[in-house]
């Protein structure tokens, strides 16, 4: 038995056991987002300006529609500025890597981040009082920049 489950790791790996069974989830979902997304563009191209739509329903397609672009653009910058390549790797990781190993992986890369203490934008994480917020990054002066906040402390 490995030391990380003697000392009680099993918690850590149930954690990353959850993290890869949300990743099916989020594929079955985004299965079932896109056939009902392409029904409905085809039930609209038979529905007039005139006639329109209700308005609950259309605001309902605009939260899917800003949901989705907010992952899809967090993931694809996130992709984008991996600092390395074993980034991406862990991102992508191999079926065949246990889960103590994977446990290891992910470990070593916080520590990295830790030790490094750079932010989502690059370059030096915040000032003294202050943290990254949410969402990471923001535009300021047609620049991204680090969306720093009170820490509230």
């Amino acid at each position: 038995m490995s030391k990380k489950l003697k000392e009680g790791g099993l918690g850590d790996l149930a954690h990353a056991a959850e993290r890869d069974h949300e990743v099916q989830m989020a594929r079955a979902d985004l299965y079932k987002i896109a056939k009902y997304a392409i029904k409905l563009h085809d039930m609209l191209k038979t529905v007039s300006e005139a006639e329109g739509i209700e308005g609950w329903q259309q605001s309902k397609i605009t939260k899917a529609a800003d949901y989705i672009g907010s992952v899809y653009h967090a993931m694809d910058y996130d992709m984008k500025f991996a600092e390395s390549k074993s980034t991406k790797n862990v991102l992508k990781r191999s079926k065949t890597m246990t889960e103590e190993s994977y446990l290891e992986a992910m470990q070593a890369k916080v520590a990295k981040k830790v030790s490094e203490k750079e932010s989502p934008a690059g370059g030096p994480a915040c000032w003294t009082g202050k943290k990254i917020g949410s969402p990471k990054t923001k535009m300021k002066g047609g620049e991204r920049v680090n969306n720093c906040v009170d820490d509230g402390k």
